[in-house]
């Protein structure tokens, strides 16, 4: 297998009569992926929250890529695992396959608070909004897969390089806040609780490509796109004091790397067949090489860290995130 990946938008192939869908594509890096992936071909749905701002991704992709018949909104609220599986339910009404599926919504800089399901929000909307969503989806997925042998199913995961700073996961602090009248300690909790969602991203990847280990034309992949000034450096909500919130903004708009080639990421392993010709499954692959900031449109696999590839953390994840869903149901 190659070290290394060269990859441009050019390289997707003809994905007409598939169907995707892209969760936070109404803006960022999702609505990159959204347009190139309806560019060519697919049927794109566009999971967001608010009809409006789809709409409005919608039209600028429609001037981009000169028609906007592939595209759809699909309503997605990913704060309550309720309205995710409804979401999916949704989905699967109106589609009979599901070729992509693009875990991409997140959330970073935002105060420490609650979904309506009582779960930290970062944690809640990054992983158990999309589990609840992904894992509803799982069987449609596996159905195109076994219907239609020339497929090659692609779930792409979100995640982050911020997961190698998470702490290990303490399931016991997943519902509660913190609030704190010291800057730095805040902003330690910002980026802890951000780090926790995309280590809980990578673990529910892993578990996800063994679940469907079995089925060769299913592949599940994370993505890291680089630091990206996308909405998720919008501080405007942050707890940090207007200086650190400056800072950040700064860092991000100075440092960080455009939206198109923070999509490619994503997109190679949502599309590009050298995906199927090296049998790339489970893996987590970052933009670059990079000297750390500079992106030479390049994509690689990266190694897993030690905690990132501990099978019985992210087994119980899994059976945490299923409980939690079963309570939300029956609420």
């Amino acid at each position: 297998m190659p070290d290394v990946f060269n990859f441009t938008f050019n390289d997707i192939p003809d994905l007409e009569g598939k169907v995707a869908i892209v969760t936070g594509g109404n803006s960022g890096l999702g609505e990159v992926i959204s347009r190139e992936l309806a560019r060519k071909g697919c049927k794109v749905y566009i999971a967001s929250r608010s009809q409006a701002r789809a709409e409005a991704a919608m039209a600028r992709i429609k001037t981009s890529i000169g028609t906007d018949e592939k595209l759809t909104f699909l309503e997605l609220d990913l704060e309550r695992m309720g309205g995710a599986v409804a979401a999916a339910k949704s989905f699967m009404k109106l589609e009979s396959r599901l070729d992509i599926l693009v875990a991409n919504a997140g959330l970073g800089g935002i105060k420490s608070e609650l979904t309506p399901d009582g779960y930290e929000r970062t944690f809640g909307v990054n992983h158990l909004g999309h589990f609840a969503f992904v894992t509803t989806l799982l069987p449609l997925v596996i159905k195109t897969a076994d219907d239609n042998a020339e497929s090659q199913v692609r779930i792409v995961i979100m995640s982050s390089k911020a997961y190698e700073q998470a702490h290990p996961i303490d399931l016991e602090n997943v519902r509660t806040t913190y609030h704190s009248k010291f800057a730095f300690s805040t902003l330690r909790d910002l980026l802890q609780r951000y780090a926790r969602s995309k280590l809980a991203n990578l673990y529910f990847m892993r578990e996800l490509a063994d679940l469907v280990k079995d089925r060769k034309n299913i592949y599940v992949n994370a993505s890291h796109p680089g630091l990206v000034y996308t909405n998720i450096f919008n501080l405007s909500t942050s707890p940090l004091p207007w200086y650190m919130r400056y800072i950040g903004e700064l860092h991000a708009k100075w440092f960080g790397i455009n939206v198109n080639d923070g999509a490619k990421t994503a997109l190679f392993l949502a599309a590009d067949r050298r995906v199927i010709e090296n049998d790339i499954k489970g893996a987590l692959m970052y933009p670059g090489p990079t000297n750390g900031f500079v992106y030479y449109s390049n994509i690689y696999i990266r190694e897993i860290n030690k905690l990132g590839m501990d099978v019985q953390s992210r087994e119980k994840l899994w059976q945490f995130s299923e409980a939690a869903l079963a309570k939300a149901l029956q609420s």
